[in-house]
């Protein structure tokens, strides 16, 4: 349990209001707008919830600084309500630090550089000349390859598998049941008997890097596949050989990026989305949910659809265009009959 005041002074540049004596109100929970916990504080990020939080039942709120006079709760004022979140929720939910402890069953090659006070769980297996960096977690049943590198702070999953040569920078998470660095799908039909093509690529990773659980990222085949630094991807999610993702990329869940596909700098791709191999997407690009790319778009824009590299305008304009075409026998009826009134009919 934290006072009010103690929350404050984790915000930098927060202020308080409606309260004489913060240091006095304990809050014992956070809770959304509908919930109703005692001792709690809430908080509103969307001006669209602002009624809905005039009427909340918690003890006070977090809010926009220029929202100040709509509310006679306790509140703590920000800049902005979504990293001020952050940090509370740091504050009442501290990150699991590493412990620096070794499971007795462990399988850890003689040549293997473990980074100091780094955390091992049971039935790891760590490869030959594989360094891992200092204040790490890795989880039980991980397997590491040989001549990987992973950087400092790294939180890897249980059940992860890093394949030999993959590079890895510092600050990396990747939850449960990941692959990383399996080889990449290539065959070569000869003679109707399909050749396997040897993928002798790797991955590099960045910095600041978060992968989400049963994800795959292939090897190169013989480039590398690269994911920059910034970049954060969901669950599900399929990244074929070759693929080059930029710096502070976002990949939702289930989506599938073939291969040698390049996604620049800051897109932002969603759900289920199938983008075809070869393709470019400029900085900046968001595509919508469950939509899929065959083409490189022509420029920064949010694109929706089915292969045709559609605008989200020029998108909604085709579905409407798509109702019409389905109805098509209605209007056609409709035209009829009016047809029909005004005398000029070919039944007439």
């Amino acid at each position: 349990m934290h006072s009010l005041s103690d929350i404050h002074k984790a915000i930098p540049g927060s202020e308080i209001i409606n309260c004489d004596k913060p240091e006095e109100l304990m809050i014992q929970n956070l809770s959304t707008l509908y919930q109703e916990l005692p001792n709690s504080l809430t908080y509103v990020s969307d001006k669209s919830y602002i009624k809905d939080a005039g009427k909340a039942k918690a003890s006070a709120i977090l809010i926009y600084k220029d929202w100040k006079d709509k509310f006679s709760l306790p509140a703590i004022l920000v800049d902005n309500v979504d990293m001020a979140l952050i940090e509370v929720l740091k504050l009442y939910y501290p990150e699991r630090k590493s412990t620096g402890k070794w499971s007795k069953f462990v399988d850890i090659a003689n040549t293997a550089t473990i980074g100091e006070n780094t955390e091992i769980g049971s039935f790891v297996c760590i490869g030959d000349n594989t360094k891992i960096g200092k204040n790490s977690i890795i989880e039980n049943g991980v397997k590491i390859g040989k001549n990987v590198v992973v950087g400092d702070n790294a939180k890897i999953g249980p059940n992860t598998v890093i394949f030999d040569g993959v590079q890895i920078g510092n600050n990396f998470t990747v939850f449960a049941n990941t692959s990383i660095g399996g080889d990449g799908f290539r065959f070569v039909d000869y003679k109707g008997i399909n050749y396997k093509i040897p993928q002798v690529g790797t991955v590099i990773i960045g910095d600041d890097v978060e992968i989400g659980s049963n994800t795959s990222i292939d090897r190169g085949g013989i480039d590398d596949t690269i994911i920059g630094s910034g970049t954060k991807m969901d669950n599900d999610v399929q990244i074929a050989h070759n693929v080059k993702l930029g710096k502070n990329v976002i990949v939702a869940g289930a989506t599938a990026i073939a291969g040698s596909t390049i996604v620049h700098d800051s897109c932002k791709i969603s759900g289920a989305c199938a983008i075809g191999d070869h393709i470019e997407l400029p900085e900046g690009t968001m595509v919508a949910g469950g939509s899929g790319l065959r083409n490189s778009p022509p420029q920064k824009d949010v694109y929706a659809g089915w292969d045709w590299n559609l605008t989200f305008r020029e998108f909604q304009k085709f579905r409407a265009n798509i109702k019409h075409i389905l109805n098509l026998n209605m209007i056609v009826k409709r035209l009829k009959d009016i047809e029909k009134k005004l005398g000029i009919s070919d039944d007439s």
